[in-house]
């Protein structure tokens, strides 16, 4: 196997955890991970005699400059490789290996065609161009193990149904760096979009770009109200408030938030996230997260629910909740004050970073922003509030 050359991208994918049956390759354009998913697949077809591997595209034009490509790179580079094919169907786009393994290329019209035909393995290729439905269709039929990867340029499913959370569910993450084999033309192109000194000055800085197709992580989108935010872990020294913003149909939040002024820096901890209906759900959930010592800072639009929690329950609990400050304007004032920070936001609070992704200006001449993607955030601005009427000010 002297001339197989993948990167340690191949090896990772290759070698599957027990217990494991989903591995998400998230990562920054040029990273190597189409690549080297396709070098893991076609060595566990090879391993696995008469298995079926499916690789599926958005569309076929999309799978022939991708992973199609790649694979007929790799058979046309590497003889060891080339020595596992005994027939390529290119009419139809599959491979047969000597040892009875097949790997088919396909694309998916919808949930229902996507229900057609089980398999062994699965390699969704830039899964954000594929919707959930077909992907779970598709994921429910494989009986061994299935790989994805994307660029992640926007919140789509994968974020939105935890999947990086799930225990069954690796994540490997990559950057340009992780790929040994990059010309130095292509690294400067990357590079030029982090926002230095010198890349600013040049005019070539782009946050957006330089977060998504650089290091290889969610990035809010172009418009974002609050950019200044990043994945760290909560600092626990500080005093903490609960930031509470209520929901039916919309989400129930608490939120933990701490302020560090010295380092300007505002840190946030997910709690609570659900709709919920009722004194007695919400309490139960609440509980797991504080105290009745503990401050609440809570959206004065449902004074009932501020007086539910206040009241003791047969166990003799009660939370310390007050309601929000709220005047003309103040959301405008909000925004403001918050982008004064650094906001750090734990891992587990998927749904905190998804707002942030996505919490847009309507009209950013006006300083409005959509009334959206805003639950948490709203719970944020509630907590800061008081902060800077009742520590700052006083």
């Amino acid at each position: 196997m002297a001339d197989v050359t993948g990167t340690h991208l191949f090896q990772k994918n290759y070698k599957i955890p027990e217990g494991c049956d989903l591995t998400i390759n998230r990562g920054g354009t040029s990273s190597g991970k189409t690549y080297n998913i396709v070098l893991a697949f076609l060595f566990n077809s090879w391993d696995h005699p008469n298995s079926i591997t499916t690789v599926v595209g958005q569309d076929l034009p999309n799978l022939k400059k991708g992973s199609l490509r790649d694979l007929e790179t790799i058979l046309a580079t590497m003889p060891t490789c080339a020595s596992f094919i005994q027939n390529h169907n290119r009419m139809d786009n599959i491979f047969v290996l000597k040892n009875g393994a097949i790997i088919e290329f396909n694309s998916y019209h919808d949930e229902q065609d996507a229900k057609n035909g089980k398999r062994d393995f699965l390699f969704v290729n830039e899964a954000n161009g594929i919707p959930h439905d077909v992907f779970r269709a598709l994921y429910d039929r494989t009986r061994f193990h299935t790989w994805i990867d994307f660029n992640p340029s926007a919140e789509f499913w994968v974020s939105e149904q935890g999947y990086e959370q799930r225990p069954s569910v690796r994540t490997i993450h990559s950057t340009y760096k992780h790929n040994p084999f990059l010309e130095e033309s292509q690294v400067r192109k990357i590079e030029a979009y982090e926002p230095t000194d010198e890349n600013i000055a040049s005019g070539t800085a782009d946050v957006y770009r330089w977060k998504v197709y650089g290091l290889g992580e969610y990035a809010a989108l172009d418009g974002a109200v609050i950019k200044r935010w990043t994945e760290g872990e909560f600092d626990d020294q500080l005093e903490w408030i609960g930031g509470v913003d209520w929901g039916t149909t919309d989400p129930t939040v608490l939120i933990r938030v701490a302020v560090d002024e010295k380092k300007k820096k505002i840190y946030v901890d997910e709690c609570v996230y659900k709709p919920m209906a009722g004194s007695i759900e919400i309490r139960k959930a609440f509980r797991h997260h504080v105290d009745n010592k503990r401050l609440l800072v809570c959206d004065s639009a449902q004074m009932m629910s501020i007086n539910d929690l206040r009241r003791a329950d047969d166990e003799g609990l009660s939370f310390n909740a007050i309601a929000c400050f709220k005047r003309a304007g103040i959301v405008k004032d909000r925004i403001k004050w918050l982008n004064n920070y650094q906001i750090v936001v734990t891992k587990r609070s998927v749904n905190v970073k998804k707002e942030l992704n996505n919490y847009i200006w309507a009209n950013k001449k006006s300083g409005l922003p959509i009334d959206d993607w805003n639950h948490a955030i709203d719970a944020l601005g509630y907590v800061y509030t008081y902060y800077y009427m009742n520590v700052l000010r006083r």
